[in-house]
C-alpha cells in the first residue's frame, strides 16, 4: 500500500522569526519543521491545532 501524503501548513513563505523561533508563513517552530517528515498524521494534527492557537494570538498582537 502506498504512503499517504501528510497535511502541511506550509504556505511557501519560509522565514524564521529569531525572537519567537516561528516561521512567519506557517507558524511552526524550526523544530516542528525539522521533524515534520518524520511524524505521523496524528502528531501533525496536534501541531496544526497548536498552530491555530498561535495564529489567534499572533493576529491579536497586530
Amino acid at each position: 500500500m502506498g504512503q499517504m501524503n501528510k497535511i502541511s501548513p506550509c504556505v511557501g513563505v519560509c522565514s524564521i522569526d529569531p525572537k519567537s523561533n516561528l516561521c512567519l508563513g506557517c507558524l511552526r517552530s524550526s523544530y516542528e519543521i525539522a521533524i515534520w517528515p518524520l511524524i505521523d498524521n496524528q502528531k501533525a494534527l496536534e501541531i496544526m491545532k497548536e498552530i491555530k492557537k498561535r495564529s489567534h494570538k499572533f493576529n491579536s498582537n497586530l
